[in-house]
């Protein structure tokens, strides 16, 4: 097991310049509730990864003896919330062998149509779930709401619980970190053993077990389950899903005493396909075949991409190339031979193609928008020179966790990718694809973007500044923010980052929350939703900033901001930024 110390640590030691937060603003006051449903259905019900004329819909049998044989569960889907004229129907026989799941795939519905589910088994009815399919032709409008880096032990799960009181929404987009495979104690930081919410099993997950229960517990969450009880999911995996830092043959935090990482994939994704509302690959494909697309009518195309487990190089570590880097002219070299290495792969051949062909059928039709969900920072993000903010007395403190902190700050003054596993370390297939993409004449993309457990807006372009769209990425559910690590210096931090780089428009790193994500012919909208608190389930709230996205000549553009102070304003318009 590694040690898992990462670059959110060093920061806590910043020295403040000044800065002060935008305070939120009309915020609104909840309390998620505690209420299980017991009886043969204590995981709830989802539904997801809805077309036209099909949806998933899914639940789990908790039997009262886990060794019996075949259990077969009858389903039943309705256009009445009282069932009063069942539409489909049947039954779905479950076993030991699939962790006692029921996953159908209902087929030959009405489009655009909200249709209502449940099941039955042993004297035993399940909630009613809630779920609708795509519409085919002509739409004016749809709501998402963009969720990511959901962490049993960070927190209670309020940002599920706020998005499942709205009644706008068509569907919940999950950009990975669905689950985390730590054990007790072992991300950044302790358990929070005041919400009696460790994880279990105890010890980091890597068998079929493991998973299974990991899934089982997080399904077991009330907000989660009331969430995926009134909408459909679609949800893409990030790393945590199998392993921190994952790539196609190893992780960071996979050690060879851990196993096969073959083997531990292999688990997590028969569990992950086992427990989650996701439609499976075809026969022929791979298991990590998870790309697909969803068309809403003539008004968007979403496109689900997979940069984890299908084609992806491993991870650059700067620290390790600190002798090269910090030579006479070896930052330079370390760029253009390492870290620009053509076969440094993200997507793969396979997965490009796709979603190259996906996106011109989708300017072809006419349709308006074409949007990727996406798990990792696709903008442009480089690292601001840290030595000036950090003192001696915290780099010694955190020295004696991490030896090495020194050569990490010392690093900073290199431009190196912020996030090296996000696309900045993979510049060369990030390019190559904004190439496709360009040579096909769309230059108008949105990406959805989770992982970083924080807020941007990030202009999207080429290495000659030919803009390709633009980037939204969403805070966590309840992962750590930066403000864990940085406290009241949080807000320095972010205005520091964003003037550094001429790519983010808006850097916000205080708070827990989603993005609210509509889409009209005319234009775009994106609202930065916070959360107050996930220490408690009391929480309140509030929308931490807004945007416009609108077209301009070929690309999208952020415009309209609310919600930002004079600072950020001014980066927003470029103010003040770095021009390198």
């Amino acid at each position: 097991m590694k040690k898992n110390i990462n670059r959110r640590q060093i920061l806590g030691g910043l020295t403040a310049t000044g800065a002060l937060a935008c305070s939120p603003q009309n915020s609104s006051s909840y309390n998620a509730q505690e209420k299980n449903y017991y009886g043969s259905f204590l995981h709830g019900v989802a539904s997801g990864d809805p077309k036209s004329d099909k949806v998933i819909i899914w639940t789990r049998i908790t039997p009262e003896n886990p060794h019996l044989g075949q259990l077969n569960v009858k389903w039943e889907l309705s256009e009445n919330e009282n069932f009063e004229l069942i539409s489909k129907s049947g039954f779905f026989a479950t076993q030991i062998a699939r962790d006692f799941t029921v996953k159908i795939d209902v087929k030959n519905l009405e489009a655009d149509r909200v249709y209502y589910y449940r099941f039955h088994f042993n004297n035993n009815t399940s909630p009613v779930g809630k779920t609708k399919t795509l519409p085919e032709y002509s739409v004016e409008k749809a709501n998402f709401a963009i969720v990511s880096c959901s962490n049993w032990e960070h927190g209670y799960f309020n940002v599920y619980d706020h998005i499942s009181r709205q009644e706008h929404y068509d569907a919940v987009i999950h950009l990975g970190d669905y689950y985390y495979e730590y054990g007790a104690g072992e991300y950044e930081g302790a358990s929070e053993t005041n919400l009696n919410r460790i994880h279990s099993p105890k010890h980091e997950i890597i068998t079929l077990d493991d998973y299974r229960l990991r899934h089982a517990q997080y399904r077991s969450d009330n907000s989660l389950q009331l969430l995926t009880q009134k909408l459909p999911l679609i949800a893409i995996w990030d790393d945590h899903e199998t392993s921190n830092d994952s790539w196609k043959s190893g992780a960071d935090n996979h050690d060879l005493n851990e196993g096969s990482w073959t083997e531990r994939t292999h688990a997590a994704l028969r569990a992950y396909y086992e427990w989650m509302p996701v439609r499976e690959p075809k026969p022929g494909q791979l298991k990590s075949d998870i790309f697909r697309s969803f068309d809403w009518g003539n008004l968007l195309t979403l496109i689900t991409v997979e940069t984890r487990l299908t084609a992806r190089a491993e991870p650059l570590v700067m620290e390790d190339h600190f002798e090269k880097i910090t030579s006479p002219g070896g930052a330079d070299s370390f760029k253009s031979d390492i870290l620009n290495d053509p076969s440094r792969e993200m997507f793969g051949q396979n997965q490009s193609r796709f979603i190259i062909n996906e996106l011109k059928k989708s300017k072809s039709s006419g349709t308006t928008w074409r949007v990727i969900a996406n798990q990792v920072i696709m903008g442009r993000l480089l690292t601001a020179d840290l030595e000036p903010y950090i003192d001696e007395g915290s780099l010694s403190i955190i020295e004696k966790d991490w030896k090495g902190v020194r050569k990490s700050i010392q690093l900073s003054k290199y431009k190196l990718p912020v996030y090296p596993d996000s696309w900045d370390g993979y510049p060369h297939a990030r390019e190559q694809f904004y190439k496709e993409l360009i040579n096909e004449g769309i230059k108008d993309i949105i990406v959805l973007t989770g992982d970083a457990h924080e807020f941007w807006i990030n202009d999207l372009t080429s290495k000659n500044n030919e803009k390709i769209g633009i980037e939204c990425v969403t805070t966590s559910v309840s992962s750590k923010t930066m403000t864990a690590y940085l406290g009241e210096n949080t807000s320095d931090y972010s205005l520091l980052l964003t003037q550094a780089n001429p790519d983010a428009r808006y850097y916000n790193a205080l708070h827990n929350g989603y993005i609210d994500f509509s889409l009209s012919h005319e234009n775009g909208k994106v609202k930065m939703m916070g959360v107050s608190t996930v220490k408690s389930q009391k929480y309140e709230a509030f929308e931490v900033a807004s945007f416009e996205l609108k077209r301009q000549s070929e690309t999208i553009i952020a415009t309209k901001p609310k919600g930002l102070n004079l600072k950020q304003r001014a980066l927003f318009e470029g103010f003040g930024q770095s021009k390198s």
